[in-house]
């Protein structure tokens, strides 16, 4: 029982990390205006947005985006990160 805890806190665990990495990826194009990812930078983005799109997309048609300024300011991925984190800790709870 304690085995499926750990398979399911670090499986929370390693796609928390997955969204701060696309957290940092979505702020390249912002500071560099002409950014075009090619070979494997280009493989690195689809696979992190591929694999993140579908639940914050999800959570954004829940709490949808706050311009601030000419910058939205996605509170679904907020959101997400709060579940997620919520999730690990009630995986805690259940198997440890």
């Amino acid at each position: 029982m304690a085995l499926a805890g750990i398979i399911i806190f670090y499986a929370i665990q390693i796609y928390m990390a997955l969204l701060v990495v696309r957290m940092i990826l979505s702020w390249i194009p912002l500071l560099f205006r002409g950014f075009e990812p090619h070979g494997v930078v280009a493989v690195l983005f689809e696979v992190i947005y591929t694999l993140t799109d579908p639940p914050v997309k999800f959570f954004d048609r829940i709490l949808p985006p706050v311009n601030l300024g000419g910058i939205g300011f996605s509170l679904g991925f907020i959101l997400l990160f709060v579940v997620l984190y919520a999730a690990q800790r009630l995986t805690v709870w259940v198997f440890f």
